[in-house]
């Protein structure tokens, strides 16, 4: 069994790489169900975030890491990109290594804001769309679920994740250092999603007192904007919003820009020399880039965030060994069972065909003493299984441990080949 990682992030493709890469959440499944249908993949997870796109694979006993790696790679570029992607831009990863990337990602080790938030709900929700579509069995299962326990470890060992952290809390601490303070200034929030609620925390916290929500469904938008004490407009009235605001903070999802540079210059034309911040969090992108050209339009997109969150990021250094010790310890864990799994059918098959010994024995012992009674024959059943406990204990021990060794497939065969399993009917 080999497990292959094949994926993009903020650290190997920059954002207009990425958002073509983007998967929606809806699409997943399907994808999921695509890639278990390739040869030599049993099982399958795909993580799509504002920051990575990543395929997660499990390749049979028989299979090559090398041609899955290959098979993801292809499924990466063609049928979740456009075939323009390049190996440059693709980072691969595998068994030990793709583990400890997926824990690191979930105890937010590898996050553009060290310590956010967000990336635990969106693995469960990856894990839970590979769920969905039946493409993760045992391994996976096993992968995800230890990834969540090394996740809370880190957050209730460390102390990492104690203070609330997001993209989106970035984007409003990148307003308020522009603008000095935002109480006065007129903000408006695109889209009615997990950022803009990230954001609209922030908000609050930083005493924003006039926040207009635009989306496309209006019961997301005025529930948000009711909390805000603001109000809500239809995506429709985007433009003409833009005329009054002075900050815009865009997650909306979507296949392409909602926002282009032609739209924008008329409406900044009417705002008379009046600055517009942009802070694009949406991937793909909300906002075309060619929009941050006009004058006194300030857009900032992602990439553009990830400078500002290294900041936070030295503040919260201190916690980092610690969480990658962690880390260490729960990929060891993992990595132990999966070694283990490869000795497991042996092991049941040996158990099985010495306790079919000990309970024949048992019986043929039992039926030479007619006068026995049944206590007496239970006796002897508890005997038999007695010895043939102690006798296999040692041995199963030592073949458990030389598979954490990664001598698990020699030892299965062993086992096999010295006790005659699978032979006669065995």
């Amino acid at each position: 069994m080999r497990l292959v990682l094949i994926g993009l992030t903020h650290q190997t493709a920059p954002v207009e790489v990425r958002e073509r890469h983007a998967i929606k959440s809806a699409s997943c499944p399907g994808l999921a169900e695509k890639l278990v249908r390739q040869p030599e993949i049993d099982e399958a997870a795909i993580v799509s975030t504002c920051n990575r796109t990543e395929l997660f694979a499990v390749s049979g006993e028989g299979g090559a890491s090398d041609a899955t790696a290959e098979r993801l790679f292809a499924f990466l570029r063609h049928e979740v990109g456009d075939g323009t992607l390049t190996s440059v831009r693709v980072f691969e990863a595998r068994d030990a290594e793709a583990v400890r990337h997926l824990f690191r990602v979930g105890a937010s080790l590898d996050s553009m804001v060290l310590g956010e938030a967000q990336i635990l709900g969106q693995l469960k929700q990856a894990y839970r769309l590979s769920v969905e579509a039946r493409a993760c069995g045992p391994v996976l299962n096993r992968l995800f679920q230890s990834a969540f326990r090394c996740a809370k470890r880190v957050r209730t060992e460390t102390g990492l994740g104690a203070a609330p952290l997001s993209v989106g809390r970035i984007g409003v601490q990148l307003a308020g250092e522009i603008f000095e303070s935002l109480p006065g200034k007129a903000i408006l929030l695109l889209g009615a999603g997990e950022m803009a609620e990230s954001a609209a925390h922030a908000l609050r916290e930083a005493g924003a007192d006039d926040v207009v929500v635009v989306n496309r469904s209006a019961e997301p938008a005025r529930r948000l904007a009711e909390r805000l004490a603001g109000r809500a407009a239809p995506l429709e009235e985007l433009e003409r919003e833009l005329e009054a605001v002075d900050v815009m903070l865009a997650s909306l999802a979507v296949d392409a820009p909602v926002l282009g540079r032609d739209g924008l210059a008329g409406r900044m034309r009417r705002r008379q020399g009046r600055p517009l911040l942009i802070v694009d969090l949406g991937i793909p992108r909300n906002v075309d880039p060619a929009a941050g050209r006009l004058h006194d339009v300030y857009l900032y997109d992602l990439d553009d965030l990830e400078r500002i969150a290294e900041r936070g990021r030295e503040q919260r250094a201190g916690a980092i060994p610690a969480a990658e010790r962690i880390v260490r310890e729960e990929v060891d864990r993992f990595e132990r069972w999966r070694e283990e799994r490869v000795v497991a059918p042996a092991i049941e098959e040996l158990v099985r065909y010495a306790e079919s010994l000990a309970h024949s024995e048992a019986a043929r012992a039992a039926s030479r003493l007619p006068e026995a009674s049944p206590e007496a024959k239970a006796a002897l059943e508890r005997l038999a299984e007695g010895v043939v406990a102690k006798l296999l204990h040692r041995p199963l021990e030592r073949v458990r441990a030389e598979a954490a060794a990664g001598s698990g497939p020699y030892y299965a065969d062993a086992v096999r080949a010295l006790f005659g399993l699978g032979e006669d009917g065995e």
